[in-house]
């Protein structure tokens, strides 16, 4: 923890001398949960975004004067123009990402049940994330402070209950019930060169085990299987710490540490690093630009310990593969397992494609369809005499943009064979997301 609070007080002071440096543009082929929102809404860097007419004050109040120097309100009362103001006066790139988003769901009772669950479930999502620059340059390399949090509430049913309802080993969205998870809270540090990366504070493998569409909920495919790897055994967000090495922009490797008591992410605590119980894991990753596009292949490795919340040891694995085929056409494919008894999935396969702005009509407008086939982990589920082993959902969606920040997206999400209700062959759920990105 000394090291921890060393490295983000150094970084601290040193935004005083070099928040305001020029900001060098990332690779952003790589991908990442929370960066690839930011850098959907941005994809020009900070400093590429800056207008040189306004003068950048240096001083402890230079934010401040920074925004109110820029005139963010001269064409009228926009919360855009005050975003912008904001992030070049900061050093910041701020995503502030909301949703909603009701799911009606059949069968309506669970198996022997005589009461049926209320229709729609309806999640509310709200997903800030934050990237500050302290300081980026030559000498002393780059410094950066992430930030991400993710609040789920449910109105009426909500997920866990729609999922026994249906009889199904996975889950009809990302998140079952009400949530509280800060998934980012880390310092890194780039140095010269951007070879070596050093990361330490929380962060979640959530974040990077996965490809554009088939790894969140908010903006690709919704049902579980389909949004994350659906045999995942690792934290919601722990502290730790990882390095990072880019022999090239095309090739990213980690290999890190976690506590391994944090497995909710509900919360920055250290204190549990004492206890000498933690994950390991190793990811690489090899983002290539062919002919036909952009892609990216990737492995990660990890094992997460047993502890009072997860009563089970796992080593798991995951495979994922994407690539752009055409200018508007994404296919990817992702095969995960894990051993161990963590959780109702021990193996996944998964297959899609998307298409993006088919009718060259709106950036945000994407269809997609995507299939998974899922192994059930039979000695995971204890409470239910008659189990299938494996289960399937075919998921089809349609995203239609309206403006810079809203978006719809109208769902469909057919389950064969569920797992736990084996007297039925089929299990349907329609959706309806509505999404605002600031």
């Amino acid at each position: 923890m000394i090291s921890f609070r060393f490295l983000l007080l150094s970084g601290l002071c040193a935004f005083g001398i070099h928040s305001y440096a020029e900001t060098r543009k990332e690779n952003t082929d790589h991908y990442h949960r929370y960066k690839t929102r930011i850098y959907k809404k941005q994809p020009r860097s900070i400093n590429e975004n800056t207008n040189s007419e306004i003068p950048i004050n240096k001083g402890i109040l230079s934010p401040l004067t920074n925004i109110l120097c820029s005139d963010p309100w001269k064409d009228g009362i926009s919360i855009s123009s005050l975003f912008t103001s904001v992030e070049k006066a900061t050093n910041t790139q701020i995503s502030l990402d909301f949703s909603i988003l009701p799911q009606w769901f059949y069968p309506h009772a669970a198996i022997g049940g005589t009461q049926s669950q209320e229709i729609p479930a309806w999640q509310f999502y709200f997903s800030p994330s934050l990237t500050w620059t302290l300081y980026d340059s030559p000498t002393a390399g780059k410094g950066t402070i992430d930030f991400s949090y993710t609040l789920i509430r449910y109105w009426q049913t909500n997920g866990l209950d729609a999922n026994q309802a249906m009889g199904l080993a996975g889950g009809i969205n990302d998140y079952f019930n009400r949530e509280n998870n800060l998934a980012q809270l880390m310092f890194s540090q780039t140095f010269p060169g951007e070879f070596l990366t050093l990361a330490i504070g929380q962060y979640s493998l959530y974040a990077i085990d996965g490809t554009l569409y088939d790894n969140d909920q908010y903006s690709g495919f919704i049902s579980y299987a389909l949004s994350q790897n659906a045999s995942a055994t690792y934290s919601l967000g722990s502290p730790g710490a990882y390095l990072q090495c880019n022999p090239n922009p095309e090739i990213n490797i980690q290999i890190g540490f976690q506590d391994a008591y944090n497995i909710n992410g509900t919360n920055f605590s250290i204190y549990n690093l004492t206890k000498s119980k933690y994950n390991f894991y190793g990811y690489a990753s090899w983002s290539p630009k062919l002919s036909c596009g952009s892609g990216q292949y990737s492995v990660l490795i990890y094992n997460t310990r047993k502890v009072p919340e997860q009563n089970s040891q796992v080593t798991g694995w995951s495979l994922n593969a994407a690539q752009h085929v055409h200018e508007k056409l994404y296919l990817f494919g992702r095969v995960n397992g894990a051993t161990g008894t963590a959780f109702s999935i021990n193996r996944s396969y998964v297959l899609g494609l998307v298409s993006e702005n088919p009718l060259h009509r709106h950036s945000q407008d994407l269809l997609g369809v995507g299939f998974a086939w899922n192994k059930t982990n039979v000695k995971a589920i204890s409470n239910v005499n008659k189990i299938r082993r494996y289960e399937s959902v075919l998921e089809a969606f349609a995203s239609i943009g309206f403006g810079p920040y809203i978006s719809l997206t109208p769902d469909f999400q057919l389950y064969l064979h569920p797992a736990l209700r084996p007297e039925r062959r089929t299990s349907q759920v329609y959706g309806l997301r509505a999404n605002l990105s600031l």
